[in-house]
């Protein structure tokens, strides 16, 4: 009796343990996304012309801007985007030694599972299909530049000529890329460490569809990168937004759009 006794239990525990650690790593996702209060951050102004231009500045920068009399073009909209920092006291610094550091693969979660609905019913999409389209574009662009450059330059550090050196690259991003929805394994695999860390870039959109209250992109730890915006609109200002901040320059001929920055 005793041994069956024992027998059930082990195998209790072989079934609760696993799932005991995989419901504390979905747990910790909501940590991981919702961090407290910034040690600083930053409130920037973007603007978006109704030629596709896009503009950035402080807030601080923008109320001296209009004061002194500059006006928008007509048809301009307009975001305010807070950028935190968790890591090291400056936002900035934390976007540039995450998004320019070395990593084994990136991964760019496109949000939740409702988003497949825009191949067919768009309608029950809790946004604008077009927009997040707009935005998934323009970060899945933003990020392979990156990525390839790390990479060219280390084959070039390795030996190869330009032309070797730039096809390296290439096939390099090309394999390490994914793309996921935000399901409850993703969450999972944030929440626990395993994805947005210093072996894996991870990027992470966080819109209406996923419930967002704020307009604000923040470096949670080394390796994950969050945008949350409460219109798909306002996620592809954050992400040019960061371009911005970290003096991203698109190759000639590659640029999804046309940006422009002030500062």
């Amino acid at each position: 009796m005793k041994t069956r006794a024992l027998a059930v239990f082990i195998a209790l525990l072989l079934v609760a343990a696993p799932l005991g650690y995989v419901g504390y790593g979905y747990f910790m996702y909501s940590k991981v996304v919702n961090p407290g209060e910034p040690i600083t951050s930053t409130e920037y102004v973007v603007i978006k012309t109704p030629a596709g231009q896009f503009y950035s500045m402080t807030s601080s920068e923008f109320r001296e801007y209009v004061s002194e009399g500059g006006k928008l073009p007509a048809g301009s909209k307009l975001y305010r985007i807070r950028v935190e920092s968790y890591l090291t006291g400056s936002p900035v610094v934390d976007l540039n030694t995450t998004l320019r550091s070395i990593y084994d693969s990136y991964t760019i979660v496109l949000g939740a599972p409702s988003l497949k609905n825009c191949k067919t019913n768009p309608n029950l999409y809790p946004g604008s299909c077009s927009l997040r389209t707009a935005t998934v574009m323009e970060l899945t662009a933003f990020v392979s530049n990156i990525f390839s450059t790390i990479y060219y330059l280390k084959a070039l550090a390795m030996g190869y000529d330009n032309a070797t050196a730039r096809a390296y690259a290439y096939n390099q991003t090309l394999l390490r890329n994914r793309k996921v929805y935000l399901t409850f394994w993703t969450k999972f695999r944030i929440g626990s460490g395993r994805l947005g860390n210093s072996h894996n870039l991870a990027l992470v959109l966080i819109g209406p569809a996923e419930g967002a209250t704020a307009n604000r992109v923040f470096v949670p730890r080394k390796g994950l990168v969050v945008f949350e915006g409460t219109s798909d609109d306002t996620l592809r200002a954050e992400v040019v937004l960061v371009e911005h901040l970290i003096g991203f320059q698109w190759p000639e001929g590659k640029n999804p759009q046309i940006v422009s920055a002030t500062g």
